[in-house]
């Protein structure tokens, strides 16, 4: 029990090191390091800046590093982190959507997808080419699935309808967005004339 004990000790020692400034200087020479593609020194001024505790920005270029070194399982969880402290960005998660598409996780790249569509929905400035990539995306998902149709359920853990449904919706929803931001183009066109 003892050992317990010198744990929380050594951790408050550690934890009462900190210095502020350093971690803002790792932070900004982390993403310089990342702006001028050295994503393996990045990483190491980015878990620097971690000293300080939780920084969402850390965590978002450092997730970046990781998905350009091909470390996508790291990648995946620290775009859990980024998520969960701003749920309502869409590119979040069609960044850990690229990250889960990596590393042959289906279910969850599509998922990923769908709440990229879903969030992307509510925001006002509506690009069309976020909109082909997404739909990009879940054609090659659609394709890929197609192409192991038989032994989908044993190598992914969900049936072939389910996963081809969630691709439709998903497709369906990039339909309705590009109707939806025609008819307002329309409508915005026709009250300035």
């Amino acid at each position: 029990m003892k050992w317990f004990v010198n744990l929380g000790i050594q951790f408050k020692s550690k934890v009462s090191d900190q210095n502020p400034e350093q971690d803002t200087a790792d932070l900004e020479k982390g993403k310089s390091l990342f702006l001028s593609s050295k994503f393996d020194e990045a990483l190491y001024h980015l878990d620097n800046a971690l000293n300080s505790g939780f920084n969402s920005t850390v965590y978002e270029l450092r997730a970046q590093c990781f998905q350009k070194l091909n470390y996508h399982y790291n990648a995946i969880e620290d775009f859990d982190k980024v998520i969960e402290d701003n749920p309502l960005e869409f590119s979040y998660y069609y960044s850990r959507a690229v990250s889960k598409n990596a590393v042959f996780d289906i279910a969850g790249q599509i998922e990923d997808l769908q709440n990229c569509i879903y969030y992307y929905k509510k925001n006002k400035n509506i690009e069309n080419s976020i909109l082909k990539n997404l739909e990009t995306d879940l054609i090659l998902a659609g394709n890929y699935v197609e192409g192991v149709k038989s032994t989908i359920t044993a190598v992914h853990n969900i049936s072939y309808t389910e996963i081809k449904n969630l691709i439709n919706e998903c497709l369906l929803q990039i339909k309705r967005i590009r109707i939806r931001t025609r008819r307002f183009k329309t409508q915005k066109a026709d009250s300035i004339f």
